[in-house]
């Protein structure tokens, strides 16, 4: 499955767009997209999303908020650039503190149907390191604070997760198959998160 990058309207930049109140749990249910996501991955937020019922003269309005209540246009794309219904874009201006994203879908009809808010935490430097890059069966992960490691590949399928506790751990990531990772850390005392790439040899 190809991913597609969104292209960023430039002319649709800071315009703010109707004021909606966040999604709760009724409208989530009731969302008509499979699902969104945003992760952060070296200093940017990615998000996914996917919505299959969706005609060619769509288009997608995402937008960002610094308090989930006030949201800037931040890009549109047109529905029909997407591979298998599926979709990304990078905000690589995600900036310092909580950020919330979410996505509008219009079209021809004067139709709009709106995302869940999906929330992000402000993104923190974090003590830790980990190595060899590339790593063959054994990854050395250093911090000083407990941590939730997770990887994932770039289709955001989760492949591991593991509860790492501060200092020196050694992981086991023999299971993973050849290839190119995001390994996501998550310091569970800040709540901040570091995404960096992780390369399996063998």
């Amino acid at each position: 499955m190809l991913l597609a990058s969104a292209c960023i309207c430039c002319g649709l930049m800071g315009q703010s767009s109707p004021n909606h109140p966040p999604s709760n749990s009724s409208t989530e249910t009731a969302s008509p997209f499979s699902f969104f996501t945003v992760t952060p991955v070296d200093g940017h937020a990615v998000l996914r999303w996917s919505m299959p019922a969706v005609k060619t003269e769509d288009f997608f309005i995402v937008e960002k908020s610094s308090d989930a209540l006030h949201f800037d246009v931040l890009s549109a794309m047109d529905a029909s650039v997407g591979t298998d219904s599926v979709y990304t874009m990078v905000d690589n201006s995600v900036g310092s503190g909580a950020v919330s994203y979410r996505i509008r879908i219009t079209g021809k009809d004067g139709k709009e149907q709106v995302s869940k808010t999906v929330n992000m935490n402000s993104i923190g430097d974090i003590d830790f390191r980990f190595y060899p890059n590339p790593v063959d069966k054994l990854l050395i992960i250093r911090s000083a604070h407990p941590l939730s490691v997770q990887v994932q590949d770039s289709y955001g399928i989760v492949w591991f997760t593991q509860e790492v506790a501060a200092g020196m751990q050694i992981v086991n990531v023999s299971t993973l198959q050849k290839g190119s990772y995001i390994l996501k850390a998550t310091d569970k005392s800040t709540n901040a998160v570091m995404s960096e790439q992780l390369v399996k040899n063998n």
